[in-house]
């Protein structure tokens, strides 16, 4: 299957004659129908990371003026996820409400909304994706939208986003700017299933786990997440001023409604049965189920972009209430002195009754809940062709971008095994330069953690066979602790080549 659908991609993306944007004018109505057509496969380079089968989408974008003041936009995206390792091939449309998404065979609607432009406001209804805050790919300030998390951090931003439906309402307030916006329903964020490649190891539970009682076996169960009641008390909402002053840039922003981080906790049972076997007289097993959990937080922020010299500043700022941070729980199953004690009591009445019993384990909290402040400060530079003549006698370097940041997290009453130390360090660096009269893009991020050495390497090339077909190549290379967030995937490299054709 997986083979047939990239053949018929490659096909397509090869024989289908350029062409491009098909714009239409039907009195004072103007229709635009623009996309792309993409199909990739990803080399794992450790063989015991899960597979992943060759992909392929086609994205579409329609927008329109039916009327002076109206404006509609709607993206689609249909496609093959090769990342899906046990697929449902049932509704192939992505739910708003569903974290686990195991459909290869799928049908996004990105974004569908109206826009109402008028001179004092402008209001947007429909699916949205918002952006808020200054900072490269992760924000503090911006919590309106959930991210699609199947692919780790290996997409850009924008298409991370999850569009989220709503009402955003913009108005001019002379030298500011009011946004506001009101997302009634619950939007889950993706996470990848249990089978996919992009599972996180850290949840990942072994099937045995050593105890004082040998070897026991557990059976692992991954729910999907209870939607809230659709209340207004369940709803998101977000207010954000901006204004101007002087050659800087600032606002202030506040936002209440779900937490778009991904948290999780665990409940569980021992089953102990007798065995007949009196050096061994009963036999436990445990039954655990990890789910996703749901909190409702407070963020109240501010940004600045302000030019320095010859580079631009970004800075922005967050204090969040309410969020809850994972504590490092993977081993304590086998190794809790209250598990044991509950276990072996269960033991002692089986081995007694000869009849099984089934007990509530008394897990150890997964999560807490935390005040914290993130931060971060950035300097991004563009080098021009005077600068680059200055330098190399050409301008070989003009164009080149250089982007430096720093993002901080502090979590206040750092008393558990968090996961995350009390103050967390995230170093971030983007290169990017075009050569070949721009038709050859070379782009690298990359992101370090001091506290755990955590890092990855993101190196992406894009070639311009023709001003609509380009060659895509990237690598992806991850390493450090393998007990947190990025060091966990340390294993998991690999090398991305695709083509993508422009219409």
């Amino acid at each position: 299957m997986a083979a047939r659908v990239l053949i018929l991609a490659l096909t397509g993306l090869t024989v289908v004659r350029t062409a491009a944007a098909t714009e239409v004018r039907l009195g004072e109505t103007r229709v635009k129908l623009s996309g792309s057509l993409a199909a990739w496969h990803v080399f794992r380079l450790d063989p015991d990371t899960p597979s992943e089968r060759p992909s392929s989408t086609l994205d579409t974008k329609l927008e329109g003026d039916p009327a002076p003041h109206f404006h509609l936009f709607l993206e689609t995206r249909l496609g093959y996820d090769g990342k899906i390792g046990d697929p449902d091939r049932g509704n192939p449309v992505l739910d708003l409400d569903e974290i686990y998404q195991d459909k290869d065979l799928f049908v996004s609607f990105e974004e569908a909304y109206l826009d109402l432009l008028f001179r004092r406001f402008e209001l947007r209804l429909g699916k949205q994706k918002v952006s808020w805050g200054r900072l490269d790919e992760l924000q503090p300030t911006d919590n309106l939208n959930p991210e699609d998390l199947t692919e780790f951090f290996f997409r850009p931003e924008l298409e991370r986003k999850i569009g989220v439906p709503g009402a955003a309402l913009t108005a001019y307030l002379g030298p500011w700017t009011a946004e506001a916006v009101w997302n009634p329903v619950y939007t889950a964020y993706r996470f990848p299933n249990r089978e996919d490649r992009w599972f996180p190891p850290l949840l990942t539970v072994p099937e045995r786990v050593a105890t004082p009682f040998g070897a026991v076996p557990v059976r692992t169960r991954y729910p999907d997440v209870d939607e809230p009641p659709h209340t207004l008390a369940s709803s998101d909402a977000g207010l954000r001023f901006r204004r101007r002053i002087g050659s800087a840039e600032v606002s202030a922003s506040v936002f209440h409604g779900w937490d778009k981080t991904a948290t999780f906790s665990a409940r569980g049972t021992a089953t102990v049965v007798p065995t007949g076997d009196p050096a061994v007289p009963a036999a436990p097993s445990i039954d655990l189920t990890v789910f996703p959990t749901l909190h409702r937080i407070t963020v109240v922020g501010g940004d600045l972009a302000v030019p320095v010299w010859v580079l631009a500043l970004r800075a922005e700022a967050a204090w969040i209430h309410g969020r809850f941070f994972p504590i490092l729980i993977r081993d304590q199953v086998g190794n809790d002195p209250r598990l044991i004690a509950a276990v072996a009591e269960a033991a002692a009445r089986v081995a007694q009754s000869g009849r099984p019993e089934t007990v509530t384990l008394p897990l150890t909290a997964a999560e807490r809940r935390r005040e914290a402040l993130e931060y971060g400060i950035g300097f991004d530079y563009a080098m021009n062709e005077a600068v680059s003549r200055r330098l190399t006698g050409g301008e070989s370097l003009a164009g080149s971008f250089v982007m430096v940041q720093l993002i901080e997290r502090v979590m206040f009453d750092h008393d558990a095994p968090f996961i995350a130390q009390s103050v967390e360090h995230l170093l971030g660096l983007t290169l990017r330069q075009t050569f070949r009269d721009d038709r050859l893009l070379a782009e690298i991020k990359i992101a370090y953690n001091p506290n755990h050495g955590d890092f990855f390497l993101w190196p992406q090339l894009g070639y311009k066979l023709t001003s609509n077909l380009h060659a895509l190549l990237e690598a992806r290379v991850l390493g450090g602790d393998g007990t947190h967030p990025i060091g966990q995937y340390r294993d998991y490299d690999g090398i991305r080549i695709g083509l993508k054709r422009f219409f």
